[in-house]
């Protein structure tokens, strides 16, 4: 069973949090919402956290209680009422929406809202979006439809005019720091690495693996360092053979890589917008050491090498080749 959460609870995005809360409490929910945003904020999270405040059978202080029998049917993903649409293989396919109106026709089984999330309403079919608006022009009592989507610019406007659309923004930095040291127990320093490599999103600084990010980054470092100060060809051989293996995780080698490089360049213009507290020392001796053109025609360099791992090109050989013609132009 998942953790108990509740509105109180909830992780950034207050703004739309305290909206819903006061739309509850007001009893003006609208039939339709659609919760956007970018990947990890929570949209998810947030629309069954709705459906148990919706169904508690105990709210306390305008909260669900999470410990009634609706709200625990809900948070274990077996409440009758509460359902959520997801894709077949990559669509939501017209039956399923037929489905689900044809369920959300009749009265709740168990709670006070029957709740349906779609989830991403963006990978509705057109016949299956089109479906869904005859519904959403003649709403049934006492449901709630939730549209989750990173992608709102992919929904029928005819779709978004009649729902209350929500955005839901990136989470600041010190908020998912202070909720990964706080709440998850991990470590000042690794919090805040995996809060750098979150882009905003706290599921992703949760699953970010930093002790294999710093592995990674540590073998990326040592190929920037090579090929800044004209290294050796036989360590950049051997690095080659062991990063080039397979294509996705040469391809993330790759970027960090260049992310490193691009740190190097800020290290000599603009040190306050470094991505690299932990290595900026590293970085920074890098950069004084090593030209500006040397840096930027390095970064290019990557760039293209980055556009032709695609391509399927001999990925050893390309990261070989790329260093002896950088070190040659310096």
């Amino acid at each position: 069973m998942k953790t108990p959460l509740n509105f109180q609870s909830f992780v950034g995005n207050r703004h739309v949090v305290e909206i819903l809360r006061r739309a509850v409490k007001q009893e003006r929910l609208p039939h339709a919402l659609i919760f956007a945003g970018p990947p990890g904020v929570g949209k998810r999270t947030l629309a069954e956290l709705l459906a148990q405040r919706l169904n508690c059978l105990q709210p306390k202080d305008q909260e669900a209680c999470c410990a009634c029998i609706s709200c625990r049917k809900i948070m274990a993903g077996t409440h009758p009422d509460v359902r959520v649409v997801r894709p077949e293989g990559t669509v939501i396919r017209i039956e399923q929406v037929r489905d689900m109106i044809r369920e959300i026709a009749y009265q709740p089984f168990e709670g006070r809202y029957r709740v349906v999330i779609l989830d991403p309403a963006d990978q509705m079919k057109q016949e299956a979006a089109n479906c869904l608006l005859k519904t959403l022009e003649e709403p049934p009592s006492r449901s709630i439809l939730i549209l989750i989507t990173s992608k709102p610019y992919l929904l029928l406007g005819t779709i978004r005019s009649r729902a209350r659309v929500l955005q839901l923004g990136p989470l600041a930095a010190d908020v998912i720091e202070n909720h990964l040291v706080v709440q998850e127990g991990r470590t000042l320093e690794d919090a805040r690495l995996a809060t750098a490599l979150s882009n905003g999103s706290l599921s992703a600084a949760l699953a970010c693996d930093v002790s294999r990010h710093r592995e990674i980054r540590g073998t990326a470092l040592r190929f920037v360092s090579l090929l800044l100060r004209k290294g050796s060809f036989a360590e950049v051989s051997t690095l080659a053979a062991n990063e080039t293996k397979e294509k996705e995780p040469f391809q993330a080698w790759i970027e960090l890589a260049q992310t490193l490089l691009q740190d190097v360049y800020c290290a000599k213009v603009a040190p306050r917008r470094m991505g690299q507290p932990e290595i900026a020392g590293e970085l920074t001796a890098l950069a004084q050491a090593t030209p500006r053109a040397a840096v930027v025609a390095a970064i290019e360099a990557l760039q293209q090498l980055r556009e032709a791992v695609p391509l399927n090109v001999n990925r050893q050989l390309a990261l070989e080749a790329l260093f002896l013609s950088e070190i040659s132009r310096q």
